[in-house]
């Protein structure tokens, strides 16, 4: 009985302990590993990372590089090489090479073969790649490969490198370590020719074209004569930027490049192609031969080694037509809109031909550009002069009919820029639309995922974004989109930009990071909007010590919050290129002189807090000295009050409108291109914070402001 009772409790147990491991079986697991599978072995890696335990780390990213997906198992393997010894991590360099033959998988192993001195490996891996277009980073450590094992080939490859493409960081370093150096120790007439050559590169680079031109006879032997170096089109370009800069004599430097883009140089098209260019601009810069300057960048657009090429030469052609007169400039447009490849790169020739129209009062012109660029133009430089039509039918400037400025109007409105909205809301005003129609054209949600999009790479970028890791997100975003912008889908983006800002605080750059990856995004023609992408396009980062500040000064909080957006892009350390620092950009002489008058002691310029309080009482003192203008008191923060001041009466003196010329055509007069962007993107912020958050209809907020 005892034994057979001892059996029953046995089976009892066994029973139960069935029981208890089917039950365990079933809980449900952590949710992030039921939302990523095989996947969360990675993200799990990396937290082990971060608890320093490299054991358990490595069996997940072990496990993650065989059974995760596409973009998981590469990044795991990764991790995996870089937790193993040296030998280890050799082997497993060696095997990723096998899996992976891009530019990144190279630095990835270089990088390992370089370190552990493996320099053989790193020579026979990168054997195959061109060093004139290969990441400069590889190029540099190929040749440092080749130094340190006296490879024949050095000074050749070095020629290449320097003599091949643009001049770089990675060059300078190189030129100022170990190059002289090894130049000093190869005694050929190669050599020594290259020595001369590079250091005459270098010093174009840094803009030392005084000391450049007493070397352009040694270049023009080398490279044109004895042709001991390759006459490349980076060193006909870097001539080009000498002669330009430094010499008088136009007309014989002009004939230079002229033959020279009908030499035998010039079976390399590259070669044809900027000798044109140089041709033509030094043409231009005589004021004598612009018929010829218009030849060349006619002849180099008909040699276009690329689309990009193609671009440059077109817009030398339409600036060398603006020097001249803009009826040409117009007429050219007319000519070329169709053929010109990336839209925005005219951006700029465009704005500065609508001044100049409106300085010389050309009104009959606008509609002819906007006609042009209507489906070849970029969405909101086409919808500016659309707008710019209408008003001025509408202000009695231009001949029209009623339907001609509606229809104006009509297209300026319809244009989907992005999140680029100002002329669409001017136009919106103007066509008296009420708010519940603007959202609805300007909101065009969309669920439909295009071709381009990669959900593997999606699933990535949001598992950093899922599991915490916020510093991985922005170089992972870079990676991707240098390499295809449409990979991500807006709703992704959405996503990983929304964890950053949350993640933001006055000591990182999360908000500016949040910031730059959804306007990258979404700032380009036919871009699909909703509420969430302008919410994260325009977010209420440092809402605490805006709302402080203006509640101080009398200032609205949108107001305020457009203008730190636009200055620093919620940037705290940002230092602009004329010394402006922190979120509302302030020059240390204006900073000082505010916190004196506001009493403050040992004021720091990049604390958020005093920074913004301070901002905002220099932008309301403004406002109080220009006729309670807002307008008026943006463009004074960035320019300055006294050129203000002139140009409000040199536009009205000149077009001869006095007080009637309303607000935004001002705008369009400002003689200053930067000063004319900023009080569009201020004015078309505000009105969006004002919308989102404020409950107003972004149209009566450009009222109150223009």
């Amino acid at each position: 009985m005892k034994l057979k009772n001892y059996l029953f409790l046995c089976c009892i147990l066994f029973a139960a302990a069935l029981t208890i491991g089917c039950a365990n079986n079933l809980k449900p697991q952590n949710p992030l590993q039921e939302k990523y599978g095989p996947d969360a072995d990675y993200f799990i890696g990396l937290q082990e990372l971060q608890n320093k335990d490299t054991k358990k780390a490595l069996r997940h990213f072990t496990k993650a590089s065989t059974q995760g997906s596409k973009y998981i198992r590469r990044r795991s393997l990764e991790q995996k090489i870089k937790l193993g010894n040296i030998k280890q991590q050799v082997a497993g360099a060696k095997e990723y090479l096998a899996l992976y033959n891009d530019d990144a998988a190279l630095i990835f192993a270089g990088k390992i073969f370089f370190e552990n001195k493996e320099y053989a490996l790193l020579l026979d891996s990168t054997s195959f790649i061109d060093i004139t277009k290969c990441p400069n980073e590889l190029a540099k450590m190929r040749i440092t490969a080749m130094s340190e094992k006296k490879d024949s080939r050095l000074t050749s490859t070095i020629c290449q490198w320097f003599t091949g493409r643009k001049i770089t960081s990675d060059h300078l370093d190189f030129y100022y370590g170990p190059l002289t150096q090894i130049l000093n120790s190869d005694e050929s007439d190669f050599a020594k020719a290259l020595s001369v050559i590079i250091d005459f590169r270098i010093l174009v680079s840094e803009k030392d074209y005084f000391s450049a031109m007493e070397l352009i006879p040694s270049v023009k032997e080398f490279c044109e004569k004895s042709q001991v170096i390759p006459f490349t089109n980076f060193l006909v370009a870097d001539l080009g930027r000498c002669y330009y800069t430094s010499s008088t004599k136009y007309k014989e430097n002009a004939e230079y490049f002229e033959a020279l883009s009908n030499s035998s140089f010039a079976r390399n098209n590259a070669v044809k192609y900027f000798s044109l260019i140089y041709a033509g601009r030094i043409n231009d810069k005589s004021g004598v031969y612009i018929s010829r300057a218009e030849k060349n960048f006619i002849d180099a657009m008909n040699c276009a080694p690329t689309a990009e090429d193609y671009d440059m030469a077109l817009w030398f052609l339409l600036n060398t037509n603006l020097s001249v007169s803009t009826d040409r400039c117009v007429a050219t447009i007319e000519q070329y809109a169709s053929t010109w490849k990336n839209p925005y790169y005219f951006t700029d020739v465009l704005d500065n031909l609508s001044l100049l129209l409106f300085t010389s009062g050309k009104w009959s012109s606008f509609p002819k550009v906007y006609k042009a660029l209507d489906g070849y133009g970029d969405n909101a430089t086409t919808s500016k002069f659309a707008y710019i039509t209408g008003q001025l039918i509408n202000k009695g400037l231009l001949k029209g009919t009623e339907e001609d400025k509606t229809a104006a109007f009509s297209k300026a409105f319809e244009l989907n820029a992005g999140t680029d909205i100002y002329y669409r809301l001017l136009a919106a005003k103007e066509l008296d639309i009420n708010l519940k129609e603007i959202e609805s054209k300007i909101f065009t949600p969309t669920t439909a995922v295009s071709a381009a999009n990669d959900a593997e790479a999606e699933k990535l970028l949001l598992g950093y974004a899922d599991f915490g890791f916020e510093d991985l997100i922005y170089p992972e975003w870079q990676y991707f989109y240098t390499l295809n912008n449409k990979i991500f889908d807006i709703n992704t983006i959405c996503q990983a930009a929304e964890f950053l800002r949350k993640c933001g605080n006055s000591t990182n750059s999360n908000y500016y990071k949040s910031l730059h990856m959804v306007t990258k995004t979404t700032n380009l023609d036919n871009s699909p909007l909703t509420r969430k992408v302008f919410e994260l396009s325009y977010p209420k980062n440092f809402s605490k010590e805006i709302k402080a500040a203006c509640e101080e000064f009398g200032v609205e909080e949108y107001d305020m919050l457009g203008l730190i957006r636009t200055e620093s892009f919620f940037n705290p350390i940002v230092e602009s290129r004329a010394g402006a620092l922190g979120l509302s950009q302030l020059m240390e002489s204006t900073f000082n002189d505010c916190a004196s008058r506001l009493k403050i002691d040992n004021a720091n310029i990049t604390d958020p807090q005093t920074n913004i309080r301070v901002g905002t009482y220099y932008y309301s003192s403004l406002v109080n000295r220009l006729d309670d203008s807002d307008i008026l008191a943006l463009f004074a923060y960035n320019a300055g009050i006294t050129r203000v001041r002139r140009w409000l009466q040199s536009s009205r003196v000149g077009l001869g409108l006095f007080k009637n010329l309303s607000s935004d055509l001002f705008l369009e007069t400002i003689p200053i291109s930067e000063t004319r962007n900023y009080g569009r993107k201020v004015i078309q912020s505000a009105a969006i914070y004002a919308w989102l958050y404020y409950d107003k209809n972004p149209c009566d907020i450009i009222d109150e402001m223009m």
